[in-house]
């Protein structure tokens, strides 16, 4: 794996003063997790306040974001309706928990939003209760984007949505840890990067490495999808339809086992949680030397301010260690905007709502350092604004998703008519990695719940 260029040996790194952290590990920890993975939202809703433009056309406009991604969508939507463009969009923040089922109860009753938020792989679980964009966008404006959230996000060759971002999982190396054990691991090769995990072991009082950064069955299904493609399998096979699921053959029984054997054989991370963010907490701490998370995971470094503190040394470094003849790619998502069905909505709300998503996804700067998350439109991921940044420049989060973005390194997770990320499914990964169950019943168990539900949709 190639390192950053940087002065202390390769790395890029920032300083945080962790015993702030540590004494308001909650306020810094949700700040952390507002970003991605369905645990970001607002209980409060509203219009986003500050417009001058009345509109001859008035949209509705629901969001899940909480934090500082609230704040930037806020602006965004200020300065489009503060345009001379006779439309006004109204917003309201929803919560995360409740948004899809807000949806598809408002699309029902017509009363849905004509402009919505959600992760962009959803595209086929939606499509029932939205409807295609083609017809109403810009010429050329799927050359805005980088094509693998543009392509991604088509269902059957028609476009349901517009990503905002990119956002990606990738390994944070606690640079202190790994100083101390004196390894340097090498992320293109599993024997190294398994001798450098050992050492860190032997040589430190801190685990060495861990699969989840959150107590979650979907953390551990993503990083799990991961090392899944490094080792040359797939979640699913066959076509829209007639979908079976592939994860139970040897390739996918071989990964899991490996991902078990981290708390288990190679004795790399406990098998057990203190809390929720307990890995968070321990690479804050100097406990932890490696854990896979994601491009918003940074936020979880930051003070009760927003800025990152003082003294963990870190690095966000490509995920291509794990064995196998599989290619080098890592799972990816974007937050999008998707367009509800309502038999109310005009078709000048319609052309207005996605004259809304361009500009929203076109002009967002600002979400890369508010998120940490890539902005999907490659004119904006290459602007001055955005490679200038702490998170580009000084971090490297953002500047190496967007090396694994351009050069073909990250991959969406399928498409499927069910909600793929429930706890049903993936429940059962946790319950290996933690030591609760044996391999083989464990994703029997999982292959088997996801695969009815397939069957049944």
């Amino acid at each position: 794996m190639s390192r950053h260029d940087s002065t202390d040996g390769g790395r890029h790194s920032s300083t945080i003063d962790r015993r702030q952290v540590l004494s308001a590990a909650g306020a810094a920890l949700t700040a952390g997790v507002a970003g991605c993975g369905g645990l970001t939202g607002s209980t409060s809703s509203g219009s986003s306040g500050g417009s001058s433009n009345s509109g001859d056309v008035e949209i509705t406009f629901w969001y899940y974001f909480g934090a500082k991604e609230r704040e930037v969508m806020t602006s965004l939507i200020d300065e489009f309706n503060q345009q001379d463009n006779g439309i006004q969009v109204n917003a309201q923040g929803v919560p995360f928990g409740e948004f899809l089922n807000k949806v598809f109860t408002g699309v029902n009753a017509n009363s849905s939003p004509h402009v919505m938020t959600f992760f962009g792989s959803y595209g086929r679980h939606l499509e029932p209760v939205t409807y295609p964009i083609d017809d109403y966008l810009s010429d050329g404006a799927k050359n805005e984007y980088f094509d693998v959230a543009w392509n991604s996000l088509q269902v059957d060759d028609s476009t349901y949505a517009m990503p905002i971002d990119i956002h990606g999982k990738a390994v944070y190396t606690n640079n202190d840890v790994l100083d101390s054990a004196g390894v340097d691991p090498d992320f293109t090769d599993w024997d190294s990067f398994s001798n450098a995990c050992d050492t860190i072991v032997s040589e430190t009082d801190a685990n060495a490495f861990s699969f989840l950064n959150w107590k979650s069955g979907q953390e551990a299904f993503r990083a799990y999808t991961s090392a899944l493609s490094q080792a040359g399998g797939t979640v699913l096979s066959g076509e829209p339809g007639n979908l079976e699921v592939s994860y139970n053959d040897e390739t996918g029984m071989q990964t899991a086992e490996l991902m078990a054997d981290i708390t288990g054989d190679f004795g790399w991370d406990s098998s057990t949680f203190q809390s929720d963010s307990a890995r968070v907490e321990n690479f804050i701490g100097d406990k932890l030397g490696m854990f896979i998370a994601g491009t918003w995971s940074v936020n979880n470094f930051k003070n009760e301010e927003g800025e990152l503190m003082e003294d963990l040394s870190f690095s966000f470094e490509k995920p291509f260690m794990f064995p196998g003849d599989g290619e080098d790619v890592a799972w990816c998502e974007s937050n999008s905007l998707f367009f509800p069905k309502n038999d109310n909505h005009t078709e000048a709300e319609k052309q207005a709502a996605v004259e809304f998503a361009e500009y929203v996804t076109q002009n967002n700067p600002e979400w890369a350092s508010a998120g940490g998350h890539l902005p999907s439109a490659k004119s904006v991921a290459t602007s001055s604004a955005v490679q200038s940044s702490t998170l580009w420049d000084e971090v490297g989060t953002i500047s190496t998703m967007h090396d694994m973005v351009s050069d073909g390194q990250v991959q969406y997770q399928p498409q499927t008519p069910v909600d793929i990320n429930s706890s049903r499914f993936w429940g059962p990964f946790l319950d290996m990695y933690l030591q609760n169950t044996d391999v083989a019943a464990g994703v029997e168990a999982s292959a088997s719940e996801l695969q009815n539900a397939l069957d049944s949709a």
